[in-house]
């Protein structure tokens, strides 16, 4: 029993699950933040209790709230059917939500840990990404939280995931199947979802064939993609005359053309205050991640963080721009951050520069919370 415990302690996912679950009752109890119901939370509540035939709050939005409904019975089906299903278990849907939340969490933990051992070949690497990763305070906030982000990050890593398999080896034509199908399915869970076809598609280009066998490819994979997605679409709009050309363009006015929300509208200014608060501490790490990739340069690996890039800045195409949309830039910095951190000798500098990281992650939230009622009181 003794060895099994140390066979134990010395396992890398030991260590990564350990350190996940401190992270978590940390965000739960320290942090406390995910545990507000407040931003879109009541939306979904709503969204869940209409195509349950329940009553629900109507004018939680004013005019525009029928129109966020259907928004979010357009954008996250899967989610909100799977937290009703969890709801009655766990009395009611908000803890269906949340118990969703708390499962994805962890496997997103775990399949970004898959991921970027696959590209580096590194448990070391891994680990080290992955505690930027789950420490990122974007997860803590909009992750664990009341909200559908969390679905659609989990498929769209798992995509990618998934696709870098394909890519490893394309002989194995299961992973290019199961890669379409974590972005078709996950897509219904949150749009993020679907942007793991990106990554496939330009892996396919990158594989040494014709450019015919790409072509093919490549339709083959839109076409695969869109069965499902597309019969949804197809079917909400036809129950309820809303397709996602009406929500793209309802986001954009609730951003750009919105005067009561103006610090969210589009500008360069506030793509750097995004990306700053984003990665704070993380970007000297990431630079040097970038110089150590440079340093040590593996074509290979070369293509694959290239395929990754399009999908990992595609927030940019948003109309609004917030930490929360910009958060699927992080897997990628964090990465190149610990492949950096990976190459210094001293162990305890690795972890002093991964706690300070960790701790400004989570006083930020506080931070930033003491802030807004410093406001409040001074309004």
């Amino acid at each position: 029993m003794t060895l099994n415990l140390k066979l134990t302690v010395k396992s890398p996912y030991f260590w990564l699950f350990f350190l996940a679950t401190i992270n978590l009752l940390i965000a739960l109890f320290f942090v406390r933040y995910p545990l507000m119901l407040n931003g879109d939370a009541p939306s979904y509540l709503a969204a869940m209790q209409l195509i349950q035939g329940q009553d629900y709050d109507r004018n939680f939005l004013g005019e525009q709230t029928e129109l966020m409904l259907k928004t979010r019975i357009l954008t996250t089906p899967l989610m909100l059917y799977s937290s009703i299903l969890a709801g009655w278990f766990f009395g009611g849907e908000y803890q269906g939500l949340f118990f969703i939340n708390l499962i994805f969490y962890f496997l997103i933990i775990w399949v970004f840990y898959e991921l970027v051992k696959t590209v580096y070949g590194d448990q070391r690497v891994a680990l080290i990404a992955s505690v930027l990763f789950f420490t990122n305070y974007c997860l803590i906030n909009y992750g664990i939280t009341y909200r559908t982000d969390l679905g659609g990050w989990f498929f769209f890593i798992l995509a990618m995931f998934l696709a870098i398999k394909y890519f490893n080896n394309p002989k194995n034509k299961k992973f290019f199947y199961l890669s379409i199908l974590a972005s078709s399915v996950g897509v219904l869970f949150k749009e993020y979802g679907a942007l793991g076809m990106a990554p496939l598609g330009l892996l396919i280009l990158f594989l040494p064939w014709s450019w015919w066998q790409k072509v093919k490819k490549l339709i083959i994979t839109v076409i695969l993609f869109s069965i499902l997605p597309a019969w949804y679409y197809i079917f909400v709009y036809l129950k309820f005359g809303f397709s996602y050309l009406d929500r793209y363009l309802y986001a954009v006015e609730a951003t750009i053309y919105n005067t009561q929300q103006p610090d969210i509208n589009w500008s360069i200014i506030l793509l750097i205050k995004v990306l700053g608060w984003l990665f704070l501490i993380g970007w000297p790490i990431f630079f040097y991640g970038l110089y150590q990739e440079y340093k040590n340069f593996n074509s290979q690996r070369f293509k694959i963080l290239l395929a990754l890039l399009p999908a990992s800045l595609a927030f940019l195409i948003w109309p609004g721009l917030t930490q929360r949309i910009a958060f699927i830039f992080v897997p990628l910095l964090s990465m190149v951050s610990a492949f950096g951190l990976s190459k210094l000798k001293d162990k305890y500098v690795i972890i002093l520069l991964l706690l300070i990281y960790a701790a400004i992650n989570y006083l930020i939230r506080n931070a930033s919370l003491s802030w807004d009622l410093l406001k409040i009181v001074n309004f």
